[in-house]
């Protein structure tokens, strides 16, 4: 399995919903990422990138096609607001876990 580094500019004030992984309940690994990719969107929207810019159109593209959290997986607001350091640490450790599980 290869490692997953995601990489974004630091310096933001930003405080964003960002389970950690020990905070996943098991089978709410998806719905988790999803949490991720949600807040992204919410970046990617408030610093107007563009829809079509290749790499905003995979994030928004995923959010549309991945399922809605089943009633079991707590709301993404549930979640402690972390700064953007941790989120991004946070986010390389789910996709990690994802990855070795082979969550789908």
């Amino acid at each position: 399995m290869g490692s997953y580094n995601v990489t974004l500019p630091q310096k933001s004030d930003a405080m964003l919903y960002a389970p950690s992984v020990d905070e996943i309940k098991p089978n709410c690994d998806v719905p988790s990422l999803k949490c991720y990719m949600l807040e992204v969107e919410m970046v990617l929207i408030e610093q107007q990138i563009d829809g079509n810019d290749s790499n905003a159109k995979c994030i928004f593209s995923f959010n549309d096609k991945c399922s809605k959290p089943n009633g079991s997986c707590p709301p993404c607001e549930a979640t402690a607001l972390r700064n953007s350091t941790i989120f991004l640490d946070n986010l390389n450790n789910i996709l990690s876990k994802i990855m070795s599980n082979g969550s789908t």
